[in-house]
């Protein structure tokens, strides 16, 4: 689903590349973990998957990239948007919307699907996440459990094939940190969707 070839990327001309020449593959339905230390390029992989770097974040892309067989190197982040999804590392802070159901349907709403269509996919995907009965919640009053959730929801509700996660777990207590791992091998399994 995603091959990475000869991919290099760096912040600034003089600066030493954060990434040199990767070679990755991820299949359809893996889920995958990158590690290291802080600093070590992590969070900058997955800005390449979906575009953020180098286009918001500056710097230097060489190499190719590839998803289900398509180049998709230097698009930007919108072109992606249908089939890359991104969960930011503090979720909460990327809420644009108010409740849980309008924070799902926002990015439907960007991409200009029909009122019908849009509520359809947003009860989809929210009983797909188990959290269909936070629908009309607000946002602020959630776990971060929930709010982990409602941004995967949000996500994946265009039909994204890939979902990338920048330390999904970091803000969460250990009870909730395994329910979003164990919902992210459901997604590959029952979905087929690709998450790193």
């Amino acid at each position: 689903m995603i091959r990475l070839e000869n991919l290099s990327f760096g912040y600034g001309r003089s600066d030493e590349p954060v990434l040199r020449r990767l070679r990755l593959r991820f299949a359809a339905g893996e889920l995958a973990l990158v590690c290291g230390p802080t600093g070590s390029g992590k969070s900058t992989l997955l800005k390449t998957i979906n575009g953020l770097c180098p286009h918001f974040a500056g710097g230097e892309l060489t190499g190719e990239i590839l998803i289900d067989g398509e180049p998709v190197t230097g698009l930007m982040p919108h072109e992606l948007a249908h089939i890359v999804g991104f969960v930011n590392q503090q979720p909460d802070g990327s809420f644009v919307a108010e409740t849980v159901a309008e924070e799902i349907a926002f990015g439907l709403e960007q991409l200009g699907v029909a009122s019908g269509e849009m509520h359809i996919r947003v009860e989809e995907i929210a009983t797909a996440l188990g959290i269909d009965h936070l629908l009309n919640s607000l946002l602020d009053e959630l776990s971060g459990g929930e709010q982990q959730r409602v941004a995967i929801a949000s996500a994946l509700v265009a039909g994204q094939r890939v979902l990338v996660l920048d330390e999904p777990t970091s803000a969460l207590d250990p009870a909730a940190a395994f329910e979003v791992l164990r919902l992210l091998k459901r997604l590959t399994r029952e979905r087929g969707i690709t998450v790193v």
